[in-house]
C-alpha cells in the first residue's frame, strides 16, 4: 500500500515536471509574442531568462503537494515582474501587467495539458488493469 502511494506521488511529480517543461517552451514563444506586440525587446534572450526563472520556481514548487502551483504562480507574478522589469527596462507596474497577461495564456495551456496527461494516465492504468 505504501509503495503504491510512493508510485502515485512519483508519477504526479513527473507529470508536473513534464508540464513545467512544456510551459517553459510555450512560455518563451508567448513572452516573445507579447513583447513584440507591446513594442518591447522581442529577442530570445530575455524571454529565455524570464521563462527559465519560471521553470526553476515551478519545478521546485512542484514538490509541495496541492499548493505548489499557487505558490509558484505568486512567486512568478511578483518576482517575475521585477525580473521582467530589469530585462525589458520597464517599470514594475508595466512589467506586472505584462507578466499577468502572459501567465493567463500559460495557465490555460497548463490546464489543458494537465487534463490531457491525466486522461492518458487513467487510460493506461485502467487499460492495463494496474489499479
Amino acid at each position: 500500500m505504501i509503495l503504491q502511494g510512493a508510485d502515485y506521488y512519483a508519477a504526479m511529480l513527473l507529470i508536473g515536471i513534464v508540464i513545467w517543461i512544456i510551459i517553459f517552451l510555450v512560455g518563451v514563444v508567448v513572452t516573445r509574442w507579447r513583447a513584440r506586440k507591446k513594442g518591447w525587446n522581442a529577442e530570445l534572450k530575455p524571454a529565455l531568462i524570464l521563462n527559465l526563472f519560471w521553470l526553476i520556481v515551478g519545478i521546485l514548487c512542484n514538490f509541495i503537494p496541492l499548493v505548489g502551483f499557487i505558490v509558484a504562480l505568486i512567486i512568478d507574478l511578483f518576482i517575475g515582474a521585477i525580473v521582467a522589469g530589469k530585462l525589458y527596462d520597464k517599470k514594475y507596474g508595466e512589467s506586472l501587467v505584462f507578466i499577468i497577461i502572459v501567465w493567463i495564456f500559460l495557465i490555460i495551456i497548463w490546464i489543458i495539458l494537465t487534463i490531457i496527461l491525466v486522461v492518458i494516465i487513467l487510460a493506461v492504468v485502467l487499460g492495463t488493469g494496474a489499479y
